[in-house]
């Protein structure tokens, strides 16, 4: 378990930091995983990547379904060595024989660096888990996982569009009513499933669960949204302490899920700078 700090160089993907995830993974024993934070990068890393003779494929949440569905069975089955990807990438992965997960940008929590980083080594045999950091990587996943912004006048419009219905509506008749795209409904209609004013019917239709005046309505929905922005940067506060760590990650890692456990380790990059062996009853 390793970070590997990089410098910034001013471009979308730091030029040392981009060198050195492909020079890893290119001379990586196989298959593995290389997270990344956008769709651009997961494209930009795996095109560098089969420039260089290596076998990866590209998985992100803008694929079509059955197309996520085609590149994850040939990794799975094998066929394709080295998959680039975004979180959308990990629910139902079970491979025993996966030797590395890199993540070339940082995870929005430990949470989730915890279990994608679990992936690796599940056959028992050593396998490698590194991340690639810099300081200026927390502000930028910061900044990609900050809350939207909600314009006052779709709420509203989208609010008395549901009142309009007697019983219940679709989400595209609420696109009709209001002008809004579909997109756009499902994200405010979200915001107001949060603050316990609208729900999704197993048919898919949503009601409104109660009424409250404009003002209200927006006055709950920021706040939630303040809410959930305080809870995403203290989970990025975490991982950034992780990575600046000096002590042994496993223990800190592992203290963060409420295990008592004291290093060191003897595996992780910490442990072998400071020359420590592992740790034993």
């Amino acid at each position: 378990m390793t970070a590997i700090a990089v410098t910034d160089t001013g471009i979308g993907i730091p030029a040392e930091k981009f060198e050195a995830v492909l020079k890893r993974v290119e001379f990586a024993e196989k298959p593995g995983i290389v997270y990344v934070a956008t769709h651009k990068h997961a494209e930009t890393l795996a095109t560098e990547l089969k420039q260089r003779g290596v076998d990866a494929t590209v998985y992100h949440g803008g694929m079509r379904a059955k197309l996520r569905d085609e590149i994850q069975d040939r990794f799975m089955s094998g066929k394709a060595l080295v998959i680039v990807a975004t979180n959308a990438f990990g629910m139902g992965v079970d491979k025993p024989d996966i030797r590395f997960v890199y993540h070339a940008d940082v995870s929005d929590s430990l949470d989730a660096y915890y279990q994608e980083v679990g992936r690796a080594g599940r056959d028992g045999k050593p396998a490698d888990a590194v991340l690639f950091y810099r300081p200026g990587d927390v502000s930028a996943q910061r900044y990609k996982t900050g809350t939207s912004n909600v314009v006052s006048a779709d709420l509203n419009a989208l609010t008395s569009a549901l009142e309009a219905r007697p019983e219940v509506a679709s989400r595209q008749d609420l696109s009709r009513a209001t002008g809004l795209s579909d997109r756009k409904i499902l994200n405010l209609l979200h915001k107001l499933s949060a603050v316990g004013m609208s729900e999704e019917l197993a048919s898919g239709e949503v009601r409104l669960v109660k009424k409250l005046p404009p003002a209200d309505v927006m006055d709950a929905v920021s706040k939630h949204q303040s809410f959930l922005k305080e809870v995403r940067v203290k989970r990025l506060q975490q991982l950034q302490q992780y990575a600046e760590t000096r002590g042994c990650r496993r223990e800190y890692l592992l203290r963060y899920f409420g295990d008592n456990y004291t290093g060191p380790c003897g595996n992780c990059d910490r442990c072998e700078a400071s020359g420590a062996v592992a740790a034993t009853d």
